[in-house]
């Protein structure tokens, strides 16, 4: 099964996010938006693992629970996804937001692949935070500039299942 530990903002941020989310995905055929089944997040690391390791993940993520953790976005990012790609297999456009890779963002990320779980995606050096705002079937539209979150987000630590293009619609503290 594919699990997940990713980084969540909050209520207000969210909703702003799925905002955006719409707002360069609708009309352009989306296969994946933001919105209540697919909360928008920060991944840490996504795994292949059995269920009976799925616990395990979980205790690790105890002591980060009560934890805030800094996201400065740097820039907004359209790219072309070839056929093939194991979050998105038919093709289409991604469109996210690019956040540096903080110190503390990849020690968190370093410290969940030591638990030696098959990692999905791009990891270790090839690690590069973001948040995924949506992937469309025709190429997404540009959005008015100013609706991009500048600055920092303050990010908490959920885990869940992993669900079709990387997306958590059940996601536990």
């Amino acid at each position: 099964m594919a699990y997940g530990v990713v980084l969540r903002p909050d209520v207000e941020a969210s909703r702003s996010l799925v905002g955006l989310s719409h707002a360069i995905g609708d009309g352009r055929r989306p296969l994946m938006l933001l919105g209540d089944d697919a909360p928008p997040h920060v991944s840490v690391l996504h795994v292949d693992c059995g269920e009976e390791q799925v616990a395990g993940i979980v205790a690790a993520t105890a002591p980060h629970r009560e934890r805030v953790f800094e996201a400065k976005v740097i820039g907004l990012l359209y790219s072309v996804i070839a056929p093939g790609d194991y979050y998105v297999p038919t093709g289409g456009y991604y469109f996210g937001l690019e956040v540096i890779r903080s110190p503390q963002l990849n020690a968190l990320h370093q410290e969940f692949l030591r638990l030696g779980h098959q990692p999905l995606g791009l990891v270790d050096e090839d690690y590069r935070p973001h948040i995924t705002l949506g992937v469309t079937a025709e190429p997404p539209t540009l959005p008015n500039l100013s609706s991009v979150p500048a600055g920092a987000l303050q990010l908490t630590m959920f885990s869940g299942p992993v669900a079709p293009f990387g997306t958590f619609p059940d996601l536990s503290r």
